[in-house]
């Protein structure tokens, strides 16, 4: 991830890292409100929690949320990574002029041609995503100010980009090195997720075992209407590439747009692809559980035996 940066030359590194630095320095930082229940390991559930604000004055994150999003464009992007990288959040939604925008920062459970489902560090908290041709999806390892959007944080961009070590990104956007490790490669244990957009009829049932995810949803999703009843059932390799130009299951990723007829629609995905070989080691654990999230504007239920994928909640 380093070498390729530097390819770029000393000099201009320098300007970029310090570029970046300003902008982490000069952004304002929230935090995201959580109650979690009762710990019985890697698999219990979690109440929703989630930060809502009303952006009006030009400095606060919620601003910076819409800047981003609109800006993105009509100028560089380095603009909006600016802008990205201001707040650390896991998940955020502001309302301006009446139209709700929201970005969510996490690890991809799966990546398909209409959709992303992207699981947050904070308490597994899942939120659907759909794509469309307005969706700009780029890959930012090899930039400082575009991987320090992506995670919201200087210490693990820092790390990433001249310490040759994807760890820390990690443990800010997965939770940890053991869920990622059980996202990025196959594993025999069987992985379920359930995500329930409320206020529609959208329910997607995600299965991933080995190198199959076998998806079933209760309705066709659309970029511009509600989502329109029509169950179906169809399968693909979680690990696929050629969907979202090379988004997969696995990858750190931030995703910005906005909410629209309940269901949250992509217009910026920041991703950094993911490893094995980039964790430091394996993970084995195993487990089995279930559990139940519930939150303002959806629930999540699944069930797994192993630490990915046992409960969320869909913002």
């Amino acid at each position: 991830m380093m070498g390729r940066d530097r390819r770029n030359g000393r000099a201009n590194l320098k300007t970029r890292v310090s570029i970046a630095a300003a902008v982490v320095l000069g952004g304002g930082a929230i935090g995201v409100a959580a109650v979690a229940a009762t710990s019985h390991g890697p698999n219990s559930a979690a109440s929703a929690g989630y930060v809502t604000r009303t952006s009006w004055g030009y400095t606060n994150p919620g601003t910076q949320l819409v800047n981003a999003v609109n800006n993105f464009r009509s100028f560089n992007p380095y603009y909006s990574y600016g802008q990205l990288s201001g707040f650390s959040t896991q998940y955020m939604q502001t309302t301006r002029h009446g139209k709700t925008f929201a970005e969510q920062r996490g690890i991809v459970v799966l990546a398909t041609k209409q959709f992303i489902i992207l699981q947050s560090a904070q308490n597994g908290h899942l939120s659907l995503w759909l794509t469309s041709g307005n969706t700009h999806i780029l890959n930012v390892s090899n930039t400082v100010m575009g991987t320090n959007a992506m995670t919201g944080n200087w210490n693990a961009t820092s790390a990433a980009m001249f310490q040759n070590t994807m760890v820390p990104a990690t443990n800010v956007l997965a939770g940890s090195t053991q869920v990622a490790q059980q996202m990025v490669a196959p594993t025999p244990a069987t992985q379920t997720v359930k995500v329930v957009v409320a206020g529609t009829n959208l329910t997607v049932t995600v299965t991933v075992t080995q190198n199959t995810a076998t998806v079933q949803q209760t309705a066709l999703t659309s970029w511009g209407t509600l989502p329109a009843w029509h169950p179906m059932t169809w399968t693909q390799s979680p690990f696929t590439t050629g969907f979202m130009t090379g988004l997969k299951r696995g990858d750190l990723a931030l995703i910005a747009g906005f909410r629209a007829h309940g269901v949250l629609h992509a217009q910026i995905v920041l991703f950094a692809p993911l490893t094995s070989g980039m964790l430091g080691g394996t993970s084995t654990g195993t487990g089995t559980g279930t559990g139940t999230g519930t939150g303002t504007t959806g629930t999540g239920t699944g069930t797994a035996t192993s630490p990915v994928g046992s409960s969320g909640t869909h913002y």
